[in-house]
């Protein structure tokens, strides 16, 4: 058995094994044996009865060993493409500008979008595993603008859109359990689809956009090919058996019976003889038979033009027909029509077409042989493809080798987060102080590192069997930390003048966004701060909230304007308007100035939270405190025009109108409306 190349085909009708053997990279087929299923045993690719079909892979297998007088005990299966589960994920993020998007950044967002894509069928079957067993990346955008290649540009938005095919775990273990039963070691496990392909489709075909429509008897399989690789699979419930459900209807036939009459339309007759339920005999001809089953062969090949478009989203180039199917009449006219290109672009796969085949030895070829030959061709391609184990972050697992396995693979079947692949630079900080530009940029994040076997490696590096995985996760930058008091040296004036004979500090405040705050506080991005520095008369009225159409003020006994420049040591005095400033007023101020203790420390307001808004009230000059009722001049409650009933808060407490106020308190005067 060495030399030799035992596959097999299990079919929703029938179990097709082939022994053939390779010559110069040419298949050369020693025997083909076919058993039918005698009752439903698979149901749309997938093994539902394991102890049936197992006894119909045993008749198959002993009718080849008896006819070669060999022994079998490797073989070569496939799992049915109906049972490949697709998904498109579209996946958008943001990137560092600054920074050109390399290859394994492009790389770790098509692993995160196919496990978005598994993710999709993990919620739908939390109880099954999924074997990604192919992927293509079908466009890329840059800031919203379509590119081909992406690496090595830059932007801010980076998106990429991945349609990915799935195999259910529950698939693969059917079919390893039925060769169990039989003694048979699987050397390679591929997919029908890509079995069809490799033996119809060369690779060097596949640049072209081309289309496969394997039709069997439950079922109807299709492959996209586009830009060198495999682009699509979808499967049709609409096969062979509703052309012989419409025999069956039509002309009163058993299922058997309406098969035969199927059979015979691809002969070169004029009329069938058929014997319905009844027992009655009847000659129909050809070309009324013919009539009766348009409407059927129209819907089946409606639905398999309308998954090629979905797919392909465009009429492909060119479409290949296999599978027992293949044959139905009218196939390749309304497949034209449908999909709206040319008869001679629709093929009926033919052994002319096989070029690495050699079918001399068959009496019989149809096209229900392609994928049980392409299924034998994937071991002559070096496919071997089986299960086998890695381990990554210390955790085994098992992947299926349906291609050439990769560490994203290995990553996505072990349950690592691919976001943890892509570290982020810190986001940068703008703002404005007194309507200057500051900008701080964000860290630069620390990329991934990945190791095989202790070597560097990367996302795409080839892995094989036993290999032991380390993932650590990226870092991402840290963003900036700004406090005011990183920026306020800038703005501050140094000095103490004498306000109301109070020394006072040149300090000024800080207000952010039209709210005041301390110098701790952290800067947000696109703030609007302002520096309200004490360096006229006039800022010092804005600084305490002041009203400055209501007072005079006086400079070491002066009277000054708003617009007069502070300086350290000078003394300032301020009068209401409706007091007379007389000479002797003038000269007393100044002599209060001047005898003034430097070394007072007390502040020539109070400060007060007047419904959660700071206001700075000036010290009476008596010292008498104010009251309750002066703080309904910086609220907008107006008593004339009541709103409900007025609620006074004093220090959390019910209050009064002629409640003292005094530093610090809190004040709230509202509508209990409000």
């Amino acid at each position: 058995m060495n030399d030799l190349i035992f596959a097999l085909d299990i079919g929703t009708r029938s179990v097709v094994g082939v022994v053939c053997e390779n010559s110069g990279n040419i298949l050369k087929i020693n025997e083909i044996k076919t058993c039918f299923h005698k009752q439903r045993s698979m149901v749309d690719g997938q093994i539902e009865d394991i102890k049936e079909v197992s006894r119909v892979v045993e008749m198959v297998k002993n009718e080849l060993e008896k006819s070669l007088n060999i022994k079998l005990d490797k073989v070569c299966i496939a799992a049915a493409g109906r049972t490949l589960k697709t998904e498109r994920i579209l996946l958008e993020k943001e990137s560092d500008s600054r920074v050109p998007i390399s290859n394994d950044y492009v790389k770790a967002m098509e692993t995160e979008a196919l496990q978005l894509a598994q993710d999709v069928f993990s919620k739908d079957d939390s109880n099954d595993l999924f074997y990604c067993v192919g992927y293509s990346v079908l466009s890329y955008s840059l800031d919203g603008r379509s590119i081909s290649k992406i690496e090595g540009h830059r932007g801010s938005k980076v998106s990429v859109e991945i349609i990915a095919a799935f195999l259910p775990h529950t698939v693969i273990e059917g079919l390893y359990s039925c060769m169990d039963n039989n003694g048979l070691e699987v050397c390679n496990l591929t997919l029908e689809p890509i079995a069809a392909m490799d033996l119809i489709i060369p690779k060097d075909l596949r640049l072209l956009n081309l289309a496969l429509v394997d039709i069997g008897a439950g079922t109807s399989d299709i492959a996209i090919s586009k830009d060198g690789s495999i682009v699509g699979y979808d499967m049709s419930t609409v096969a062979g058996d509703e052309i012989t459900e419409c025999l069956m209807k039509n002309y009163l036939v058993d299922f058997d019976t309406a098969e035969e009459i199927k059979s015979a339309l691809s002969k070169c007759s004029d009329c069938v003889s058929i014997t319905n339920i009844l027992g009655i005999t009847q000659d129909v001809s050809l070309k009324e038979v013919l009539e009766s089953i348009k409407p059927a062969v129209y819907d089946l090949c409606a639905d398999i033009a309308a998954k090629i478009l979905n797919m392909n989203n465009d009429a492909p180039s060119a479409v290949f027909l296999a599978g027992g199917g293949s044959r139905t009449p009218f196939l390749r006219e309304f497949l034209s029509e449908l999909l709206n290109i040319n008869e001679s672009h629709i093929a009926l796969t033919n052994k002319n077409g096989l070029r690495n085949v050699d079918i001399s030895s068959l009496k019989d070829y149809g096209p229900e042989l392609i994928t049980p030959l392409g299924i034998a061709y994937s071991v002559i391609l070096n496919k071997n493809y089986d299960f086998f184990s890695v381990t990554v972050n210390d955790k085994k697992i098992r992947l299926y080798g349906i291609r050439q396995m990769k560490v994203m693979d290995a990553i996505l079947m072990s349950g690592f987060d691919p976001k943890k692949l892509i570290g982020f630079s810190g986001k940068s900080l703008r703002f404005l102080v007194n309507g200057k530009e500051y900008y701080y940029a964000g860290e630069f994040s620390t990329p991934s590192q990945i190791y095989v076997n202790s070597r560097t490696s990367t996302i795409e590096t080839v892995i094989r069997p036993g290999d032991t995985i380390v993932v650590v996760p990226a870092k991402n930058g840290a963003s900036p930390s700004v406090k005011i008091s990183n920026i306020a040296q800038h703005y501050e004036k140094k000095g103490v003048v004498y306000f109301n004979s109070i020394k006072t500090e040149l300090r000024p405040r800080y207000f952010v966004n039209n709210t005041e705050v301390d110098k701790n506080y952290m800067i947000g991005n696109s703030d609007s701060i302002e520096v309200v520095q004490p360096e006229t008369i006039h800022n010092l009225y804005k600084l305490y909230n002041m009203d400055e159409s209501i007072y005079k003020s006086f400079v070491n006994g002066n009277a000054a304007d708003g617009d007069f420049e502070l300086y350290d040591g000078c003394k300032i005095d301020l009068l209401k308007n409706e007091e007379e400033t007389s000479q002797t007023e003038l000269e007393n101020i100044t002599n209060e100035t001047t005898e003034s203790s430097i070394t007072e420390e007390q502040e020539p307001f109070i400060k007060v939270t007047v419904n959660n808004r700071t206001v700075n009230l000036p010290r009476k000059k008596d010292n008498t405190p104010y009251i309750f009722a002066d703080m309904l001049n910086y609220t907008d409650i107006d008593p004339s025009n009541p709103k409900g009933n007025i609620i006074l808060l004093y220090n959390g407490k019910e209050a009064s109108y002629l409640n003292n106020i005094f530093d610090n308190d809190e004040i709230i005067i509202k509508w209990d409306s409000e």
